[in-house]
């Protein structure tokens, strides 16, 4: 029955409005399990993580799945959607002219792979690597000019197997739509050095003791069973 007060309001009772079997359900339905590694080669996505434990064991296919929670599984399909919506606008920009491009690049025994989300036809650059991100406000607010690094090293990487002279990132935020978008110019002495501590990483008989992320407790390593 109805309380006194909210029949003399005029409002409804607001008693047990969370449904938490239906919240928990969708959680469950939306997990999913993320990529291991593959042993053998490097990934460019992850590669500009500076964790060279993490690298070591991605190296040698001692990454296990992950398990993803259905909030970040759906993070991710946000970032899907972007892609989908961009590419409508290129077309629509007559821009477009490739999706999802499998790039590999080899040095001896370092190997890295990745997959180029766009290549577009640019007014000034001709044949062009679009490489797209969604990112929160206050990562938005820090972008302050420039991409993020462990993007630039995703780009060069692109432009280093494509031997392309400069790339752009587009980054959306995903709280309110806007857009700011990079060049990322070709760097063969930043390129050589990554490739060098790809060796270095090979090399290595043992991992390092620690992580070498800026935040080591989000960092993948912790993944590892290191036993």
């Amino acid at each position: 029955m109805a309380s006194i007060n909210s029949i003399r309001s005029g409002q409804p009772e607001r008693k047990s409005q969370i449904d938490s079997w239906f919240n928990e359900e969708l959680e469950d339905a939306c997990a999913s399990w993320g990529f291991g590694s593959v042993e053998g080669h490097f990934n460019a996505s992850t590669f500009g993580n500076p964790c060279d434990r993490l690298h070591w064991a991605s190296f040698r296919g001692k990454l296990p799945k992950k398990k993803l929670t259905g909030k970040f599984s759906r993070l991710l399909q946000h970032g899907g959607t972007f892609e989908d919506r961009m590419e409508k606008y290129l077309s629509k920009m007559n821009l477009l002219k490739a999706r999802e491009v499998p790039v590999s690049f080899t040095d001896s025994d370092f190997k890295i792979t990745g997959r180029i989300d766009f290549l577009i036809t640019h007014i000034n650059l001709g044949l062009t690597v679009l490489e797209l991100k969604t990112i929160n406000s206050k990562g938005f607010r820090a972008l302050k000019g420039k991409p993020k690094d462990e993007h630039i090293f995703q780009v060069q990487m692109y432009l280093e197997a494509r031997d392309s002279d400069t790339g752009l990132i587009s980054y959306e935020n995903k709280d309110d739509q806007d857009i700011q978008t990079f060049r990322v110019k070709r760097d063969k002495g930043y390129w050589r050095s990554q490739v060098e501590r790809g060796h270095s990483i090979i090399d290595m008989v043992a991992p390092p003791e620690k992580c070498g992320s800026k935040y080591p407790r989000y960092c993948d390593c912790q993944r590892v069973n290191w036993d």
